[in-house]
């Protein structure tokens, strides 16, 4: 957990009760000097140092994520181009990041914003195509209650809080001011924006370190329901994210959020949850995602995405609480969590994976919690960790998945159903796809995808699957037609022998719509098992055999059944009298 100053400070909790034992500290030196004072100082150099564009890869994704706050500078994010190294952040092809917006570094007195550091650290990250994802919390000295205490204590403690989000929406949102005066100017006209689209509303709220009075579900969901007013105000299709919490902290995320979802209306003021699944093993953080997600669905709200906000293991020697794994622990625990997310993230509806931290802080610096010194996949030097190269093993691969269509009207097939039903799937577990009907816009879908309702007449079905990394699959498709017209009645002309014979396993012939194949019944109506079935074509000859007994008059009637399934009305009778008496 990042502290109010983007530095790290926070608690850890695993799934037991030694994991309850960790001990706060520092995670990195402080430089002297204010909070927005000090963000200046260290991102001062990082706009200078990120003139240099990001180069085109495979298509944005924004899965893999970085949570590390304002120690992160130029060469973090774009290794040294002036030496030939490009291994940071933008070569790992990490495009978004997630850290603590404090409310007091952009609004330190109640009179004035000021934006200048915000402006650097959004825009630096932004002009190498990494997204920001701020978690806002934290009340300014000039707010009742010190920065863990909500804004929710009185009226101008709530419209302050509203006018903070409305002018930090109004900056950095899709229409926000800034990447149309200040972004430009500094990196250039041609600068791609990259605006903010998601809002995570306070930090870890099931923490008394972030939250008094605590624990307060209730009065963290007024928070939502207020920052939620305030966020759409300004953008009508924000994602207003919630808290993400350990599973394990001072009170169960799931037994916080269960209690959270009891508050009238609430579900409709928030797009995403959002978990720290902090555990010793990979089995604990699979239970922490599997009772978040049981609440979730408990509640009837299983169609809402989680994001996972911070993960992390460390890889400093092993401790008694199991969050420290040593170099090789890190690296194989990373790479068993992000593949059970993986392969679950369909079941779990995981859309996001932010991995805590980026870098190491300075070893001189204190830490926050026991591994909170350790967890990133560089040193503080910047020397590599074997877990980073694990990590880029995810986020940078270039191999395209590809895409199969296993379900539905078949290639060239008929359907009378105008709202056909396709199962598809890809050989890379976390895949998503998008899908079309036509000529319409290839849009997000899941399988199995229904398509909206068709007009007769030949359709197709294009699908791709996208990896997590953004990696997309070759176009697959499957052309059917939809007919929903019943064919007309088949008519049935003769018998051979004709009647009346001594045969009782008479050819019963007629004619019949192309293509379809007719039944033929024995009862009125053509009701019950069909007595036999034949193609059109051999309908007219030789015909269906049928049995009927000795000395009997038997009445024929037939129905047609086309390609798509239609059923034709039922055709007029045709006697067969058998005769075998000398």
């Amino acid at each position: 957990m990042l502290d109010s100053d983007g530095s790290g400070e926070g608690e850890r909790h695993g799934g037991s009760a030694r994991f309850r034992a960790f001990h706060e500290g520092r995670l990195i030196a402080r430089p002297a000097g204010g909070p927005a004072i000090r963000l200046a100082i260290v991102l001062a150099a990082l706009a200078a140092s990120l003139l240099v564009p990001s180069t085109a890869g495979a298509a944005r994704s924004e899965f893999f994520g970085i949570v590390q706050g304002p120690t992160l500078d130029g060469q973090d994010i774009a290794g040294t181009p002036a030496t030939g190294m490009t291994d940071g952040m933008d070569d790992a092809r990490i495009r978004t990041t997630r850290f603590l917006l404090n409310w007091k570094w952009v609004q330190p007195t109640a009179g004035a914003f000021r934006w200048g550091a915000t402006d650097k650290f959004i825009g630096g990250l932004a002009f190498k195509g990494i997204r920001s994802l701020p978690a806002v919390w934290g009340n300014p000295a000039w707010v009742f209650g010190g920065e863990a205490r909500p804004p929710m204590d009185s009226t101008f403690a709530q419209n302050s809080w509203g006018n903070f989000l409305r002018a930090l929406v109004a900056r950095y949102g899709p229409t926000g001011s800034y990447w149309t005066t200040a972004y430009r100017q500094t990196y250039g006209a041609s600068a791609t924006p990259l605006p903010i689209q998601s809002w995570q509303i306070w930090n870890e709220p099931n923490l008394k370190k972030f939250y008094v009075p605590y624990p307060s579900p209730q009065n963290y969901a007024k928070l939502v329901k207020l920052s939620h007013s305030a966020i759409r105000s300004r953008d009508s299709k924000a994602q207003v994210v919630l808290a993400g919490m350990p599973g394990y902290g001072d009170v169960k995320a799931w037994d916080f959020l269960n209690t959270f979802y009891s508050q009238a209306g609430i579900k409709s003021y928030f797009d995403v949850v959002a978990l720290h699944p902090y555990a010793s093993d990979i089995a604990h953080v699979r239970l922490q995602i599997q009772k978040i997600r049981e609440v979730m669905v408990n509640r009837a709200d299983r169609a809402t995405p989680l994001w996972l906000t911070e993960l992390a293991w460390g890889s400093a020697p092993p401790d008694n609480f199991g969050i420290n794994q040593g170099l090789a622990g890190q690296n194989r625990l990373l790479r068993d969590a992000y593949n059970m997310v993986l392969q679950n993230r369909t079941a779990w509806n995981v859309q996001r994976l932010f991995w805590y931290l980026w870098r190491d802080p300075r070893p001189a610096g204190g830490n926050a919690c026991s591994f909170c010194g350790s967890a990133g996949f560089l040193r503080y030097d910047r020397t590599k960790k074997p877990a980073y190269y694990t990590f880029r093993s995810f986020t940078a691969e270039t191999i395209r998945p590809q895409a199969s269509i296993s379900g539905g009207p078949a290639q060239g097939g008929f359907t009378k159903d105008t709202t056909p039903t396709f199962s598809f799937t890809s050989n890379e577990p976390g895949s998503t796809f998008v899908c079309r009907v036509d000529g319409g816009l290839f849009k997000p879908c899941s399988s199995p995808y229904t398509t909206p309702a068709l007009p007769n007449g030949s359709h197709v079905f294009y699908v791709k699957a996208i990896d997590a990394p953004g990696n997309e699959s070759q176009i697959v498709w499957r052309s059917f037609t939809v007919d929903t017209v019943a064919p007309p009645a088949p008519t049935i002309t003769d018998t051979d022998p004709n009647s009346p014979a001594n045969d009782n396993n008479p050819e019963v012939k007629g004619t019949a719509a192309a293509g379809t194949t007719v039944r033929l019944y024995k009862t009125a109506g053509c009701t019950g098992t069909p007595v036999g079935q034949r193609s059109a074509a051999n309908f007219a000859s030789p015909g269906i055999t049928a049995s009927v007994p000795d000395n009997t008059t038997t009445a024929f009637r037939a129905r047609a059944v086309d390609a798509a399934g239609n059923v034709s009305a039922c055709s007029g009778a045709r006697y067969y009298v058998e005769d075998s008496t000398p």
